[in-house]
């Protein structure tokens, strides 16, 4: 998601331009680079999924003065690749889609938060709650990490951008908001469809690309 920052106040770039230099320093050193030079075909499931969520925000919708939506597809990227590269490597196609969408640079550090940090980190949240005892099943896994989680995350990024027109006092966005407010549940199921189809199929026939799916975890007797 990008909104252009020329319709917000300063306090909100500066804020989202801190939020996500720590996030990505944070994402750089928690990394596990040791395990990704000991299996470097895993850099080809980073480089893989994250040009595959290049071309699906590609397909996106340009509405009223700028703002531009699109599907993200971050829930399952984190899911097979990890919160910190996927941090590392959308934020890096996230360049070429600025300059292909010729967007404001100055909205980078905010886009990035919306279309990357929020996804990935609500995403990760959302696994550590399942990963418990009494819920190791792997339709849990498919449908409480993989299509909730994409839909969860809609729903949080809609409360996050209703947020921040009400600081920047873009009052008219918010009306409109709360008119098309049915259309963000329609979104939630597209999104968290289109998550929750590409991670149950990889889980199923290809487990060892998915590195938070444990099968001994979700499969085995207890």
């Amino acid at each position: 998601m990008h909104i252009p920052p020329g319709m917000l106040i300063d306090a909100v770039l500066i804020a989202a331009n801190l939020v996500a230099l720590l996030g990505l320093l944070g994402a750089v050193f928690t990394a596990r680079w040791s395990a990704l030079i000991a299996q470097p075909g895993r850099l080809h499931l980073i480089a893989g999924g994250s040009l595959a969520c290049l071309l699906l925000w590609l397909l996106n919708m340009h509405i009223a003065n700028g703002v531009v939506l699109h599907f993200l597809g971050v829930t399952a990227l984190t899911l097979v690749i990890g919160w910190s590269f996927t941090l590392i490597g959308l934020g890096l196609v996230l360049i070429p889609f600025t300059l292909l969408q010729q967007l404001s640079w100055d909205g980078l550090g905010l886009a990035f938060c919306l279309t990357v940090l929020v996804p990935a980190s609500i995403t990760r949240a959302l696994l550590v709650l399942l990963y418990r005892p009494s819920l190791r099943h792997p339709f849990v896994y498919f449908l409480g990490a993989g299509f909730a989680g994409g839909g969860l995350v809609v729903l949080a990024l809609s409360l996050i951008t209703a947020g921040i027109f009400w600081l920047s006092g873009l009052d008219g966005y918010l009306d409109s908001m709360g008119e098309f407010w049915p259309l963000v549940f329609l979104i939630m199921f597209s999104e968290g469809f289109i998550n929750g189809m590409c991670i149950s199929a990889l889980a199923v026939f290809y487990p060892d690309w998915v590195k938070t799916f444990d099968d001994r975890f979700y499969l085995d007797n207890p």
